[in-house]
């Protein structure tokens, strides 16, 4: 799978913040949160998220990141724009769905609210 920059939603920087990503699924990509944008400590420093830039859920493995991926891949088409997700897809249905998984559910955040 090859990598392809991918813009974050952050509120805390006047400019984007660009991570390189990998796109399990169509829709859903797979990268390391920024050093800056990284509680002290945190373990969980993988993150699933939405091709809008949006955050889904934190990992401490790119490979838990990737299961995750698989496990929501269904719910909804993950290729369309997050206002219309939200519509029609209830968060706690993909919280359901990443019930297994060893990562941390995080709705769809901006990457600065998952510190």
């Amino acid at each position: 799978m090859n990598a392809s920059t991918h813009e974050l939603q952050v509120r805390v920087h006047a400019t984007p913040v660009l991570v390189q990503a990998i796109e399990p699924q169509p829709g859903l990509h797979i990268y390391r949160q920024p050093d800056e944008l990284l509680a002290a400590g945190d373990r969980y420093v993988w993150r699933l998220g939405h091709h809008s830039g949006y955050v889904i859920a934190k990992f401490e493995y790119p490979g838990d990141a990737d299961n995750a991926a698989w496990a929501i891949r269904e719910l909804t088409d993950w290729t369309r724009p997050v206002e219309q997700i939200r519509a029609e897809l209830d968060g706690d249905t993909v919280r359901d769905a990443l019930q297994q998984s060893p990562g941390i559910f995080l709705a769809l955040r901006t990457a600065a609210n998952t510190a």
